[in-house]
């Protein structure tokens, strides 16, 4: 029962009487984008739900042979990428790949946002601009490094496990990292994370939102994410299962009156947008739902799953 964008714009506009107003139209595609905001500060969806357990893939990359350096083939299509991800090439390609090539080095702008990722491995065959690379899923630990890419669809935390000494990560805030670690170069076993971000989120294509840990990794393993994605709001359907698809709409139906009305009950509109505002104060105060209370409440030694390497 999906529905296209475009059928999406004439239901939502309908509401009004303006089916067959291309300005109307023009409101009611506003009014889906504002519906997919507010639909995403009100609460974090099951249906949004994924993980990194899956590769991904990056189209029309420029792969000259007997190079390594690719640059990325649109701004920040490469911002998920970390260095030691593995990297293949789709099948069917003129250009070839050894086994066994990783990321190496990651260039970024001044933004923050990835320009060129180097391979560890030179590739080979005949050049081609229009190269679908393929991603290894999850998320490589580096030893000596605590500054990971997330998803370029990330939007909160679910959950954080380490998969090669198989345990479950607890989210903290930086500021009680602060409080605790004094010296944040130590290296060891990493057994809580939280977000972190170098750049403001507003100069950058995707946010740059990225992971850290307790304390810099002192062994390799593998990270895998279990997170809330961002709502697609570029795509040709609208991006809601079939049992809210119209509840949604409805809502953004809501949205358009509310804008109609606004002209003669500004008021009553404002009051609206600050009950909005509260909202999102609330959602960005609260971070991800994996910072529960139980888990706060423990002190890292009162976990049954705490240890450090000597």
């Amino acid at each position: 029962m999906s529905m296209s964008v475009v059928n999406a714009k004439t239901y939502i506009s309908r509401v009004i009487g303006g089916a067959n107003s291309s300005q109307i139209q023009d409101l009611a595609g506003e009014a889906l984008l504002r519906g997919y905001s507010d639909w995403g500060t009100e609460r974090d969806w099951e249906f949004l739900l994924k993980d990194t357990s899956l590769t991904t893939r990056v189209s029309n990359c420029n792969c000259t042979t007997l190079q390594g350096l690719v640059s990325a083939p649109t701004t920040g299509a490469f911002d998920f990428v970390n260095v030691g991800q593995g990297v293949t090439v789709q099948s069917g390609e003129t250009v070839t790949l050894p086994a066994g090539t990783v990321v190496t080095v990651i260039t970024r702008g001044s933004d923050g946002v990835v320009l060129t990722i180097t391979l560890s491995q030179n590739f080979g065959g005949t050049d081609d601009t229009s190269v679908v690379l393929i991603f290894s899923a999850d998320i490589p630990l580096v030893v000596g490094v605590n500054d990971y890419a997330l998803p370029n669809d990330f939007g909160r935390f679910y959950t954080c496990r380490e998969l090669v000494d198989p345990r479950t990560l607890v989210f903290r805030r930086q500021r009680l990292f602060d409080r605790l670690y004094p010296d944040q170069t130590l290296q060891g076993l990493p057994l809580e994370y939280t977000t972190y971000n170098p750049y403001s989120p507003a100069t950058q294509n995707f946010g740059e939102t990225r992971l850290k840990f307790d304390v810099i990794p002192s062994a390799v393993g593998t990270i895998r994410l279990r997170y809330y994605r961002k709502f697609i709001t570029t795509g040709t359907n609208v991006d809601m299962p079939d049992d809210l698809l119209y509840k949604f709409l409805d809502y953004c139906r809501s949205v358009m009156l509310d804008l109609k009305r606004a002209q003669d009950d500004p008021t009553g509109y404002r009051k609206a947008q600050i009950s909005s505002l509260n909202r999102a104060g609330e959602q960005d105060e609260e971070v991800t739902e994996d910072n529960d209370i139980d888990n706060c409440l423990k002190s890292q030694m009162d976990m049954y799953y705490r240890y450090y390497e000597d």
